[in-house]
């Protein structure tokens, strides 16, 4: 095999400070994670309740363990759907005032399976530009027209729908932007999917569990989940374990069941995974305090930012991007962070725009206010030395 065009690319792609390589830390749990021999304060994880490192669910993973074992060893649709699965199913859809939900090993295959089965052939999906990966991919799966839109520019939206000559629409967004860290106007959306007859999808992955009431999401703190026809989430942010979900009308999940290639030939999540995500749901509803002191860490440092004038963006949330714009200046700086023991990972296109690269601060629960400090002005000596 000829692998030097994978060689040329990669050394593009390391000229212009694009080149990726995987870090192994040894290890990791709350906001500190040990890599080498040192303990950075981690600014990089979507752990934002810390919860991955909670010995009640280790416990319950155990026990999980212990009675089903680690593999499901096989496809849901086979002898992979255990009472653990089943258990899991039946609280999220009544959590959620839905007919149903379907688990799946990860959040990119719930998008990709969801996006790429329902729409079919005679259908528009219009997406945010901003939405995660796994959606974009998801919809160009799919036989149906894809579109997107400028982010949250919800007039351009409007335009794209006014065109009509399609049977569905589906409108297609992320509650809680994972890089920007602002919120979709959920309000707008609903307006525009009332007015087209449309199909409103929200992944709430970085926003289940921190936002709403007992962490239901964005769209519960908005009022708004009854306008919401199709909720997706992962297991893998707040509630710091594996696998995603999708809960929507019964008609829906059963078409996924029947036709839903990324749940009928893949493996089921291990029963364990689901005792997991069970035991994260009891904290979240039965510790409130960890989602306030989230939110109030991500008003603290937002805040602290703009008073050393760092440039956060449109952040209304504990997602915090320090723009640069450079991608070579995002791994400089980022390297610089590393070398004080402060862990904060460059971002750079095609995760982010051209022109847009940064720095994402992640907050957590369990970051102090000392925390934020030393890195907020470790920021603001490296950027502006």
């Amino acid at each position: 095999m000829n692998t030097r065009r994978y060689q040329e690319q990669l050394n593009q792609l390391y000229q212009k400070g694009l080149y990726r390589k995987i870090i192994s830390p040894r290890e990791s749990g709350g906001h500190k994670i040990k890599c080498s021999d040192i303990l950075p304060i981690d600014f990089t994880s979507n752990n934002y309740l810390c919860l991955a490192g909670d010995s009640r669910i280790h416990q319950a993973v155990k026990n999980a363990l212990d009675t089903w074992g680690w593999g499901s060893k096989a496809s849901q649709l086979v002898s992979g759907h255990l009472s653990p699965h089943q258990s899991l199913r039946k609280r999220l859809a009544g959590w959620l005032a839905k007919d149903d939900c379907l688990l799946f090993p990860s959040g990119y295959t719930t998008n990709l399976c969801v996006l790429s089965t329902l729409p079919g052939i005679k259908d528009l999906i219009v997406v945010d530009k901003l939405c995660h990966a796994s959606l974009i991919d998801g919809a160009q799966a799919s036989k149906a027209k894809l579109r997107t839109f400028t982010h949250r520019d919800y007039d351009k939206l409007r335009r794209l729908l006014d065109r009509g000559g399609f049977e569905q629409i589906f409108i297609v967004t992320d509650s809680l932007f994972s890089m920007e860290g602002d919120f979709a106007r959920l309000e707008e959306l609903v307006e525009l999917r009332d007015r087209y007859d449309a199909c409103l999808i929200v992944d709430e992955a970085h926003a289940f569990g921190c936002l709403g009431p007992d962490g239901r999401g964005l769209a519960a703190r908005a009022d708004l989940l009854d306008k919401v026809d199709i909720f997706i989430a992962t297991f893998s942010k707040a509630l710091g374990g594996v696998g995603g979900f999708v809960v929507g009308p019964q008609v829906l999940m059963d078409y996924l069941v029947n036709r839903g290639r990324g749940l009928i030939y893949t493996t089921s999540p291990p029963a364990a995974c689901c005792a997991a995500a069970e035991t994260a749901l009891d904290i979240i509803i039965a510790e409130p305090q960890r989602r306030q002191r989230l939110l109030d860490n991500g008003e603290y440092f937002r805040n602290l930012c703009r008073e050393l004038n760092l440039d956060t963006g449109h952040s209304q949330s504990y997602i915090a991007p320090i723009i640069l714009g450079n991608p070579e200046q995002a791994v400089t700086i980022a390297n610089v962070l590393r070398e004080q023991d402060l862990l904060v990972w460059p971002m750079r296109p095609p995760t982010v725009p051209l022109g847009r690269s940064l720095l994402r601060v992640s907050l957590t629960s369990e970051h102090s206010h000392k925390d934020i400090d030393t890195l907020a002005h470790a920021l603001k000596r490296a950027i502006m030395p």
